[in-house]
Protein backbone atom coordinates (compact mmCIF):
# COMPACT_ATOMS: atom_id res chain seq x y z
CA UNK A 1 0.00 0.00 0.00
CA UNK A 2 1.43 3.30 -1.03
CA UNK A 3 2.05 6.00 1.97
CA UNK A 4 3.11 9.14 1.99
CA UNK A 5 3.70 11.75 4.72
CA UNK A 6 2.87 15.54 3.94
CA UNK A 7 2.68 18.79 6.38
CA UNK A 8 0.50 21.75 6.10
CA UNK A 9 -0.11 24.49 8.64
CA UNK A 10 -3.10 23.89 10.95
CA UNK A 11 -5.78 26.56 12.08
CA UNK A 12 -3.34 28.93 13.73
CA UNK A 13 -0.56 28.20 11.57
CA UNK A 14 0.97 25.56 13.93
CA UNK A 15 2.45 22.32 11.80
CA UNK A 16 0.22 19.21 11.50
CA UNK A 17 1.04 16.43 9.59
CA UNK A 18 -0.89 13.90 8.06
CA UNK A 19 -0.70 10.49 6.43
CA UNK A 20 -2.12 8.93 2.97
CA UNK A 21 -2.50 5.97 2.43
CA UNK A 22 -3.38 3.89 -1.01
CA UNK A 23 -4.59 6.53 -3.99
CA UNK A 24 -8.07 4.63 -4.57
CA UNK A 25 -11.64 6.63 -5.34
CA UNK A 26 -13.14 6.15 -1.80
CA UNK A 27 -11.16 8.81 0.79
CA UNK A 28 -12.05 8.18 4.66
CA UNK A 29 -10.22 10.62 7.16
CA UNK A 30 -9.17 8.68 9.62
CA UNK A 31 -8.46 10.40 13.64
CA UNK A 32 -6.41 8.38 16.20
CA UNK A 33 -6.42 8.00 19.62
CA UNK A 34 -4.81 9.65 22.06
CA UNK A 35 -1.18 9.51 22.25
CA UNK A 36 -0.79 7.38 18.88
CA UNK A 37 -0.73 8.96 15.33
CA UNK A 38 -1.81 8.37 12.32
CA UNK A 39 0.38 5.82 11.34
CA UNK A 40 -1.70 3.38 13.26
CA UNK A 41 -3.71 3.13 10.30
CA UNK A 42 -1.62 1.50 8.12
CA UNK A 43 -3.08 -2.09 8.89
CA UNK A 44 -6.78 -0.77 8.18
CA UNK A 45 -5.68 0.71 4.94
CA UNK A 46 -4.33 -3.10 3.35
CA UNK A 47 -7.11 -4.52 4.88
CA UNK A 48 -9.67 -2.16 3.07
CA UNK A 49 -8.05 -2.55 -0.06
CA UNK A 50 -7.15 -0.49 -3.46
CA UNK A 51 -10.83 1.05 -3.65
CA UNK A 52 -9.64 2.87 -0.74
CA UNK A 53 -7.44 6.18 -0.25
CA UNK A 54 -7.07 6.71 3.85
CA UNK A 55 -5.59 10.54 5.05
CA UNK A 56 -4.60 9.83 8.52
CA UNK A 57 -3.54 13.02 10.25
CA UNK A 58 -1.56 13.54 13.25
CA UNK A 59 -2.82 15.37 16.11
CA UNK A 60 -0.88 18.34 17.26
CA UNK A 61 1.16 17.43 20.14
CA UNK A 62 1.53 13.93 18.40
CA UNK A 63 3.41 12.38 16.21
CA UNK A 64 5.18 14.05 13.52
CA UNK A 65 2.29 16.89 14.20
CA UNK A 66 3.86 20.43 16.59
CA UNK A 67 2.29 21.65 19.78
CA UNK A 68 1.61 24.96 18.68
CA UNK A 69 1.37 28.14 21.32
CA UNK A 70 -2.73 26.80 22.04
CA UNK A 71 -3.66 24.06 24.15
CA UNK A 72 -5.43 21.91 21.93
CA UNK A 73 -9.53 21.63 22.02
CA UNK A 74 -11.18 19.36 19.98
CA UNK A 75 -12.67 22.05 18.22
CA UNK A 76 -8.91 23.66 17.62
CA UNK A 77 -8.33 19.80 15.60
CA UNK A 78 -11.49 19.68 13.79
CA UNK A 79 -10.14 23.35 12.33
CA UNK A 80 -6.75 21.38 11.61
CA UNK A 81 -8.94 18.37 9.74
CA UNK A 82 -10.41 21.21 8.03
CA UNK A 83 -6.98 22.96 7.08
CA UNK A 84 -5.49 18.89 5.67
CA UNK A 85 -8.79 19.28 3.50
CA UNK A 86 -7.55 22.24 2.08
CA UNK A 87 -4.57 21.43 1.25
CA UNK A 88 -6.02 18.42 -0.62
CA UNK A 89 -8.15 19.71 -2.33
CA UNK A 90 -11.35 17.80 -0.44
CA UNK A 91 -15.13 19.28 -0.36
CA UNK A 92 -15.79 16.02 1.33
CA UNK A 93 -14.79 13.13 3.16
CA UNK A 94 -15.99 9.95 5.36
CA UNK A 95 -14.54 10.36 8.82
CA UNK A 96 -13.69 7.69 10.89
CA UNK A 97 -12.54 7.94 14.80
CA UNK A 98 -11.03 5.73 17.51
CA UNK A 99 -11.53 6.74 21.10
CA UNK A 100 -10.32 10.56 21.09
CA UNK A 101 -10.22 10.46 17.44
CA UNK A 102 -14.40 10.02 17.56
CA UNK A 103 -14.46 12.57 19.62
CA UNK A 104 -12.70 14.86 17.12
CA UNK A 105 -14.83 13.18 14.29
CA UNK A 106 -17.71 14.51 16.21
CA UNK A 107 -16.30 17.76 16.33
CA UNK A 108 -15.50 18.16 12.54
CA UNK A 109 -19.23 16.98 11.67
CA UNK A 110 -20.59 19.62 14.74
CA UNK A 111 -18.43 22.21 12.70
CA UNK A 112 -18.27 21.52 9.38
CA UNK A 113 -21.43 19.67 8.48
CA UNK A 114 -21.53 19.90 4.70
CA UNK A 115 -17.79 18.23 4.49
CA UNK A 116 -18.75 15.46 6.53
CA UNK A 117 -20.26 12.45 4.08
CA UNK A 118 -20.25 10.08 6.57
CA UNK A 119 -18.88 9.05 10.20
CA UNK A 120 -17.77 6.05 11.91
CA UNK A 121 -17.44 6.32 15.62
CA UNK A 122 -15.30 3.51 17.53
CA UNK A 123 -14.93 3.32 21.53
CA UNK A 124 -16.01 6.22 22.09
CA UNK A 125 -18.25 8.64 23.53
CA UNK A 126 -20.68 11.29 22.39
CA UNK A 127 -21.58 12.98 26.08
CA UNK A 128 -19.76 13.34 29.75
CA UNK A 129 -22.03 13.28 32.35
CA UNK A 130 -21.07 14.98 35.79
CA UNK A 131 -19.43 11.96 36.80
CA UNK A 132 -17.15 11.26 33.97
CA UNK A 133 -16.16 14.73 33.20
CA UNK A 134 -15.21 14.59 36.94
CA UNK A 135 -13.29 11.70 36.57
CA UNK A 136 -11.27 12.88 33.38
CA UNK A 137 -10.50 15.94 34.87
CA UNK A 138 -9.29 14.14 37.95
CA UNK A 139 -6.58 12.20 35.46
CA UNK A 140 -5.96 15.36 33.88
CA UNK A 141 -4.43 16.30 37.14
CA UNK A 142 -3.06 13.43 37.88
CA UNK A 143 -0.56 12.93 34.94
CA UNK A 144 0.34 16.52 35.07
CA UNK A 145 1.76 15.86 38.52
CA UNK A 146 5.77 15.38 38.74
CA UNK A 147 5.50 11.40 37.61
CA UNK A 148 2.27 11.44 37.23
CA UNK A 149 2.32 10.11 33.60
CA UNK A 150 4.43 7.37 34.47
CA UNK A 151 1.94 6.19 37.35
CA UNK A 152 -0.68 6.26 35.03
CA UNK A 153 0.81 4.41 32.19
CA UNK A 154 0.06 0.59 33.96
CA UNK A 155 -3.86 2.00 34.50
CA UNK A 156 -3.34 3.23 30.89
CA UNK A 157 -2.54 0.24 29.12
CA UNK A 158 -5.33 -2.13 31.13
CA UNK A 159 -7.95 0.26 29.83
CA UNK A 160 -6.90 -0.03 26.33
CA UNK A 161 -5.27 -3.82 25.87
CA UNK A 162 -7.50 -5.56 29.07
CA UNK A 163 -5.35 -8.55 30.25
CA UNK A 164 -2.79 -8.05 26.95
CA UNK A 165 -1.10 -5.03 28.29
CA UNK A 166 0.90 -7.22 30.46
CA UNK A 167 2.40 -8.91 27.02
CA UNK A 168 5.80 -7.32 26.79
CA UNK A 169 6.48 -9.27 23.51
CA UNK A 170 3.03 -7.23 21.95
CA UNK A 171 4.51 -4.71 19.38
CA UNK A 172 1.47 -2.45 19.93
CA UNK A 173 1.88 -2.45 23.33
CA UNK A 174 5.04 -1.43 23.25
CA UNK A 175 4.54 1.36 20.68
CA UNK A 176 1.21 2.43 22.42
CA UNK A 177 3.69 2.44 25.89
CA UNK A 178 6.45 4.25 23.94
CA UNK A 179 4.10 6.91 22.18
CA UNK A 180 1.66 7.56 25.85
CA UNK A 181 4.93 8.54 27.71
CA UNK A 182 6.34 10.26 24.51
CA UNK A 183 3.11 12.60 24.16
CA UNK A 184 4.25 14.57 27.61
CA UNK A 185 1.91 14.45 31.09
CA UNK A 186 0.72 18.07 29.89
CA UNK A 187 -0.25 16.76 26.32
CA UNK A 188 -2.19 13.81 27.52
CA UNK A 189 -3.61 16.36 30.17
CA UNK A 190 -5.12 18.96 27.39
CA UNK A 191 -6.17 16.56 25.57
CA UNK A 192 -8.15 14.64 28.38
CA UNK A 193 -9.61 18.33 29.09
CA UNK A 194 -10.48 18.61 25.52
CA UNK A 195 -12.34 15.33 25.85
CA UNK A 196 -14.96 16.30 28.03
CA UNK A 197 -16.14 19.35 25.11
CA UNK A 198 -17.65 16.61 22.80
CA UNK A 199 -21.08 16.87 24.02
CA UNK A 200 -21.01 20.46 22.77
CA UNK A 201 -20.46 19.24 18.60
CA UNK A 202 -24.01 17.54 18.52
CA UNK A 203 -25.81 18.01 15.74
CA UNK A 204 -29.62 17.50 15.00
CA UNK A 205 -28.94 16.35 11.46
CA UNK A 206 -26.59 14.23 11.30
CA UNK A 207 -25.19 12.00 8.36
CA UNK A 208 -25.30 8.43 8.26
CA UNK A 209 -23.29 6.85 11.46
CA UNK A 210 -22.26 3.71 11.97
CA UNK A 211 -21.15 3.41 16.29
CA UNK A 212 -18.51 0.28 16.78
CA UNK A 213 -17.40 -0.94 19.99
CA UNK A 214 -15.45 -3.81 21.15
CA UNK A 215 -16.53 -5.95 23.06
CA UNK A 216 -13.81 -6.49 25.60
CA UNK A 217 -13.50 -2.68 25.96
CA UNK A 218 -12.14 -2.02 29.20
CA UNK A 219 -11.97 2.05 28.63
CA UNK A 220 -15.68 2.63 26.96
CA UNK A 221 -18.45 0.22 28.44
CA UNK A 222 -20.85 -1.08 26.41
CA UNK A 223 -23.98 1.00 27.70
CA UNK A 224 -21.64 4.09 27.32
CA UNK A 225 -21.01 3.17 23.47
CA UNK A 226 -24.96 2.35 23.29
CA UNK A 227 -26.25 5.47 24.57
CA UNK A 228 -24.34 7.32 21.60
CA UNK A 229 -25.92 4.90 18.91
CA UNK A 230 -28.89 5.85 20.61
CA UNK A 231 -28.14 9.65 20.31
CA UNK A 232 -27.43 9.80 17.08
CA UNK A 233 -30.53 10.18 14.81
CA UNK A 234 -30.49 6.95 12.68
CA UNK A 235 -27.10 5.59 13.60
CA UNK A 236 -26.71 1.43 13.22
CA UNK A 237 -25.14 -0.03 15.95
CA UNK A 238 -22.34 -3.36 15.91
CA UNK A 239 -19.43 -4.62 18.42
CA UNK A 240 -15.94 -6.22 16.88
CA UNK A 241 -14.21 -8.77 18.99
CA UNK A 242 -11.19 -6.67 20.95
CA UNK A 243 -10.78 -4.20 23.28
CA UNK A 244 -10.67 -0.87 23.37
CA UNK A 245 -7.71 -0.44 20.67
CA UNK A 246 -10.09 -2.60 18.52
CA UNK A 247 -9.49 -0.95 15.08
CA UNK A 248 -6.11 -2.12 15.44
CA UNK A 249 -6.10 -5.33 17.24
CA UNK A 250 -8.20 -7.02 15.33
CA UNK A 251 -7.76 -5.01 12.29
CA UNK A 252 -9.49 -7.39 9.90
CA UNK A 253 -12.71 -7.96 11.48
CA UNK A 254 -13.13 -3.73 11.72
CA UNK A 255 -12.70 -3.59 8.12
CA UNK A 256 -15.49 -6.12 7.77
CA UNK A 257 -17.84 -4.63 10.18
CA UNK A 258 -17.22 -1.23 8.34
CA UNK A 259 -17.58 -2.43 4.32
CA UNK A 260 -20.73 -3.11 4.24
CA UNK A 261 -21.69 0.27 5.63
CA UNK A 262 -19.24 1.92 3.42
CA UNK A 263 -20.84 -0.20 0.50
CA UNK A 264 -24.48 1.52 1.05
CA UNK A 265 -22.97 5.47 0.93
CA UNK A 266 -24.02 7.48 -2.16
CA UNK A 267 -21.55 9.63 -1.44
CA UNK A 268 -19.23 7.94 -3.88
CA UNK A 269 -21.43 8.19 -6.80
CA UNK A 270 -21.45 11.91 -6.96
Amino acid sequence: MAETLQKVAGADGTTVAYRQYGEGPRLITCLHSLALDGSWYAPLAEALGEEYRLLAPDFRGHGESAHGESAPTLGLVAQDIAAMWDAENIESSVILGISLGGMVAQAVTGTFPDRVDAQILMATRGAFDEAATRGTLARAAEVRAPNGLEQAEEMTMHRWFGEGSRNTADPLVRQARAQFLGAGGNTIAEYFEAMTQVGEFHTDSPPPTLVIGGDDDQSTPRAVIEQLAISITGAELRFAKGGHLVAFENTQEVAATVRPFLDSLDCWTR
